[in-house]
């Protein structure tokens, strides 16, 4: 079976990022967080949600309830 690049590649770049923080997940989470924060200081301003963000203007949309599909089976 032929090797993807593509995928070599991420997973080089994640056994790096891996071994770089110890293989502890916690740590690596913890650095992002920190960074996170950084980042937000560096701005000036909140880092803005890009999906799943309620615009202010925008209606709440109904719920269309579709009718339940049954399906009898002959024996």
């Amino acid at each position: 079976m032929k090797t993807d690049p593509i995928v070599q590649e991420v997973r080089e770049a994640r056994a790096a990022i891996a071994a770089e923080f110890s293989y502890d997940l916690s740590k690596y989470l913890a650095w992002i967080r920190e960074q996170t924060q950084l980042r937000k200081e560096a701005n000036g301003k909140p880092i803005p949600k890009i999906i799943g963000s309620p615009k202010a203007s925008a209606k709440p949309r109904k719920l269309r309830l579709r009718p339940v599909r049954t399906c009898v089976l002959a024996h």
